[in-house]
């Protein structure tokens, strides 16, 4: 396996950050296109309040190998995954459901924790083949106060995978740190990271510099069996002639085709 085959776009519609989050230029990339452009194997798709016609974008995913859609609404209603267990009959790819931002600032609690059993237990054995579940969780959500991780434990639970992000540049340096920590919440569960191209938190474009010390960091991660993938975040920015994801694309040249144990 190649180390791109770990990799993963979070997909937008196109277009869905122009003239949002600093962000004054208009896009035109596809998720499609950003995959390809970037490099990756695989996508998340969230389509972010957009109406979207989830089975078009499936085609357009056709030579991927793997595929995700959002469902963070299937947490007060489970019957919102069935379609989507529905759809993976028809989509060979699609292997996953994942829940963006999960804590939300606290409305997470709102969740009851059964639902989410629910959820897991229809995603493995409702369709023509199990589909994982996926979260969700920043840097800054957690570390902080060890009753409130002890806490959120029973949330992380019954998730497959959780994939860890970082929303703000200036915070990078916490990732070491914070690794370890989330090392420790998800004893159990597969992880990921998502590293961002466009600096959202901070409402500015990412630096190169930022960029290629996240990518050096995970893959060390993934060589290292700690994590098995990055998501890279978004299509919505990636054909606006930014430096970090002209970074992103080289480093992707450089380390894509490694080899590496599946």
């Amino acid at each position: 396996m190649k180390l791109r085959d770990k990799f993963w776009l979070w997909g937008h519609p196109e277009g869905r950050y122009n003239n949002e989050f600093g962000n004054t230029q208009v896009s035109r990339m596809t998720p499609m296109e950003g995959c390809l452009y970037l490099g990756v194997r695989n996508t998340f798709m969230v389509p972010v309040g957009v109406n979207v016609n989830r089975r078009q974008y499936n085609k357009s995913f056709k030579t991927l190998k793997g595929v995700g859609w959002e469902c963070y609404d299937a947490g007060r209603n489970p019957d919102v995954v069935n379609p989507l267990i529905e759809e993976s009959k028809d989509f060979p790819n699609i292997n996953c459901v994942v829940f963006d931002d999960f804590v939300r600032n606290g409305e997470f609690r709102n969740i009851p924790v059964e639902n989410l059993y629910d959820i897991h237990d229809r995603l493995q054995t409702k369709g023509v083949r199990p589909l994982d579940m996926w979260m969700v969780l920043y840097t800054h959500e957690f570390g902080v106060n060890e009753q409130d991780d002890n806490d959120f434990m029973k949330y992380i639970e019954p998730f497959d995978g959780i994939i860890m992000w970082n929303w703000k540049e200036s915070k990078a340096h916490e990732i070491p740190e914070k690794f370890e920590i989330f090392k420790k919440m998800t004893p159990k569960q597969r992880r990921m990271f998502g590293c961002y191209l466009w600096n959202f938190g901070e409402k500015k474009a990412s630096t190169r510099e930022w960029v290629k010390w996240q990518l050096d960091w995970y893959r060390e991660k993934i060589l290292a069996g700690e994590a098995e993938g990055v998501v890279l975040h978004t299509n919505t920015m990636a054909d606006l002639d930014l430096d970090a994801y002209d970074a992103a694309c080289e480093w992707m040249d450089e380390h894509g085709d490694e080899e590496i144990p599946d």
